[in-house]
């Protein structure tokens, strides 16, 4: 497989953002893919595949370096000492190992501090595990700055075949284009300046706005204000105090199912596979707190908006992602009634004027103190539950001539109870949850109630 990628060698502000709260631990922002493979593929050509990746998804041999100036962009620029063996290892789970062990393994490899001064990505090939599709797992992880969800679907086509004896020439070398400091300056000078044009164009309209029509633009100053604090201040439902606790202590659970059959009941019911989905979680996580006796009303969740437009110069990399708050309506029974309100709410947040703030904070972020990255950060953490869905490929994908058979998606834990994200990929819903510990106390009893969830919707719709 193989496609056209488009690169800018500057860091968005929320991939600026992401990266600089690598500081914190609470904050990394990793994510991973778990790849359960049908035989173990050679090490030669699973490292000869990577390297053609690499050369591909130029990210994959760039690092992140910081601006020079306060006002200026970091930017990616090539690594001088690239070698794709540094990114990957090759172990053997101990003989009787089970399917738990090997989420323990990845919850370990997955949180670990990154090195940011190399490319942002490492790799891991384990034999000798346990699980009905296969006896090797593939483990790959990359920074969230080098690509979000769908960013990500697009980066494993350089990587993923569509046959097992796919085999694709090699592309040049990428050419390096690392900067001086000087140079570094001089391009920051010139890429800032249609920046303070925009700026500056804008603020004249706005004033030349609030002169012409003052009462017009205070009311859409107030508007504005008012989407600011519906998608980034603090939420209006109360949180669970069963999901209060916070630690950075880490664990992950993962299951499949036929995506086919869930996929038919919510035809039937007329919602999308968003929909459906967000209620699975809205039944799965009612039945947790009224199981262990603590029934709440409602549940603040964050939820990513993919706000690409398609252009043919759209970047392949980073983010192209806004966060949007919404409820889940916990109180509610009736799947329809939490369907439709989940449904309004998630329409509400595309249609807020300030869902691309992180674009206007571009100028602000550069030079920041860390203290104010932290707070935009936070900002991000302020509910029990985020969740992301992420359609993937309609096939089967090789890997070093290995078939893929199950991808266990698993996204980063930032200050939240738990991260659940959904990956269908072959016909197969994969979901992966990353949780913390603290916030958790029956991991097992949570993941039968999702389940649960699920299957509940899948039995409506066949009623339908």
């Amino acid at each position: 497989m193989s496609t056209d990628y488009q690169f800018d060698e500057r860091l968005s502000a929320l991939d600026e953002i992401m990266l600089r709260a690598e500081q914190n631990p609470r904050t990394r922002n990793w994510v991973l893919s778990l790849m359960i493979l049908e035989k173990k593929p050679t090490k030669a050509r699973l490292l000869e595949q990577l390297e053609r990746a690499s050369r591909d998804f130029i990210r994959l041999r760039q690092v992140a370096t910081p601006a020079p100036t306060p006002l200026g962009f970091a930017r990616w620029q090539a690594s001088d000492s690239f070698n794709v063996n540094d990114h990957f290892q090759n172990i053997a789970m101990p003989k009787g190992s089970s399917f738990q062990d090997l989420l323990a393994l990845t919850s370990t490899f997955l949180n670990k501090p990154g090195d940011l001064s190399k490319p942002l990505w490492d790799s891991m090939l384990v034999d000798n595990i346990q699980h009905p599709a296969g006896t090797t797992a593939f483990v790959f992880r990359m920074h969230h700055a080098v690509a979000d969800g769908v960013g990500a679907v697009q980066l494993f086509l350089s990587l993923f075949d569509t046959e097992p004896t796919g085999r694709r020439d090699f592309a040049d070398l990428p050419v390096s284009k690392r900067k001086s400091w000087l140079q570094r300056v001089s391009a920051d000078i010139q890429d800032s300046l249609p920046a303070v044009r925009k700026v500056s164009g804008i603020a004249l309209q706005t004033t030349l706005a609030h002169i012409k029509a003052p009462i017009q633009s205070l009311i859409y100053d107030k508007h504005l204000l008012d989407s600011i604090q519906r998608l980034y201040g603090p939420t209006q439902a109360t949180a669970s105090p069963l999901l209060a606790q916070r630690s950075l202590a880490r664990g992950l659970l993962a299951w499949d199912f036929e995506f086919n059959p869930f996929k038919r009941a919510l035809k039937q019911l007329g919602w999308s596979v968003n929909e459906g989905y967000l209620t699975a979680l809205t039944l799965g996580l009612k039945d947790y707190h009224e199981q262990l006796h603590c029934p709440v009303d409602s549940l603040p969740i964050t939820i990513p908006v993919n706000i690409r437009q398609g252009g043919a110069s759209e970047q392949s990399a980073g983010n192209h992602i806004a966060p949007a708050k919404i409820i889940l309506p916990i109180a509610l029974s009736d799947p329809h009634e939490i369907a439709d309100s989940i449904s309004n709410q998630v329409r509400s947040a595309i249609q807020e004027p300030a869902l691309r703030l992180m674009d206007w904070l571009a100028p602000t972020v550069k030079g920041a103190p860390q203290f104010v990255v932290d707070r935009i950060a936070d900002s991000m953490a302020q509910v029990d539950v985020q969740a992301s869905n992420v359609p993937g490929y309609p096939f089967a994908p090789y890997l070093a001539g290995s078939k893929i058979t199950r991808s266990y998606p698993f996204a980063p834990l930032p200050g939240v109870a738990l991260m659940v994200a959904l990956y269908t990929q072959n016909n197969i819903a994969h979901i992966g949850i990353q949780l913390d510990r603290a916030s958790i106390d029956e991991p097992d009893r949570l993941e039968d109630c999702l389940k649960q969830g699920f299957e509940q919707i899948t039995l409506l719709g066949n009623e339908a």
